[in-house]
């Protein structure tokens, strides 16, 4: 068993948030290969297990079994389910001060892949896109958190999202749920007066050192240029999840994530001017058009108008993506034993 940290040093925690497929895995693949840093892929157990184990006593041995029991439901939404290592029950009775936040460091310290015999780890990374939407409970439990925020072109974002949805999703209700996870975000920010980091998936591929080094002054650790040498890790991912998940599955990560055994590059930056149709992108330029604008992003010329039916219809899935949102919220407040199960309909 690797000799865990003293309390004192342990590793202070970060979020990325933003939408899925706005260039998240390649972020924590990359943040991962810095040697002061374990960024883990998602899983939502902070917010699934908040309600239950948030006041729980861990000095008592059934409640960590129970915690880790936790780990084989099947909770999460993607594709893949990480769960924590054998030694997190050591780790967790070895603890001095079990609060529930410093319980959850000690998972993500045990997470498969974690490399957690790095001897100098000062911080780990969740990366998860679901805790866009609950950024005022993670700082809660987390008050010392710190968040970055990735956002990526909308028109490329939602052709990448079309492209590996599990359904038909209309281009409007994409385009709507784009909007509201960006707003949800930088409102609950503002409210709660949470400092973050914002970086773009387009200066990340054109310029990854300049970008890397402010995200890294950000959280105080060193830039190395081992950050960009992580295509290994990616293959360890990879076999991971050939080990772990069903072929089905597998055979969709190995799709959705094939670029991340290349060096950072920008073949996918405005990949929609040639791949959406012109009356997509204008539709989207119209729904997306005041955050586009925060972001730097311009409408595409020359751009077709959008017909009453699109605008009608996108403002009928914003309504539906905000009670979505309500609902999730809501879901997380409930006993396990009430919480409805996993949709693939969900935000």
């Amino acid at each position: 068993m690797t000799e865990l940290k003293p309390l004192s040093s342990l590793p202070k925690i970060a979020f990325i948030v933003g939408m899925g497929r706005s260039g998240t895995t390649l972020l924590t693949n990359i943040l991962n290969s810095n040697p002061e840093i374990i960024a883990s892929p998602e899983n939502e157990f902070i917010m699934h297990s908040y309600h239950t184990f948030h006041q729980q006593d861990f000095n008592d041995e059934k409640v960590v079994d129970a915690f880790i029991d936790m780990f084989d439901q099947n909770f999460n939404r993607v594709i893949s389910i990480w769960k924590p290592g054998p030694e997190l029950k050591k780790d967790i009775l070895q603890l001095k001060d079990k609060t529930f936040a410093n319980v959850c460091k000690l998972a993500y310290l045990n997470y498969p892949l974690s490399q957690k015999e790095k001897k100098n780890v000062n911080w780990v990374i969740d990366k998860n896109p679901s805790y866009s939407l609950h950024i005022d409970k993670i700082s809660e439990i987390f008050p010392d958190a710190k968040f970055i925020v990735i956002v990526r072109d909308y028109r490329d974002n939602i052709l990448s999202r079309r492209k590996y949805s599990d359904e038909n999703v209309p281009i409007h209700k994409l385009a709507a749920d784009w909007n509201y996870y960006y707003e949800s975000i930088f409102e609950c920010l503002a409210t709660k007066n949470i400092p973050y980091h914002l970086i773009k998936y387009e200066d990340l591929a054109s310029d990854p050192t300049e970008h890397l080094q402010l995200l890294c002054s950000y959280i105080h650790v060193p830039y190395t240029e081992q950050m960009l040498n992580f295509q290994e890790l990616s293959k360890e991912i990879k076999k991971h999840a050939v080990e772990n998940v069903s072929k089905e599955k597998n055979e969709k990560i190995q799709r959705m994530h094939g670029n991340l055994e290349k060096k950072v590059n920008t073949e996918r930056v405005n990949a929609y001017v040639n791949e959406l149709k012109s009356e997509e992108i204008a539709l989207l330029d119209f729904a997306c058009e005041k955050l586009a604008l925060r972001f730097g992003y311009a409408k595409h010329i020359p751009s077709k108008k959008t017909t009453i039916f699109d605008k009608l219809y996108y403002n009928y899935c914003y309504l539906k993506s905000s009670v979505w949102g309500i609902l999730i919220k809501i879901k997380y407040k409930l006993p396990l034993a009430f919480r409805p199960s996993p949709s693939k309909n969900r935000i």
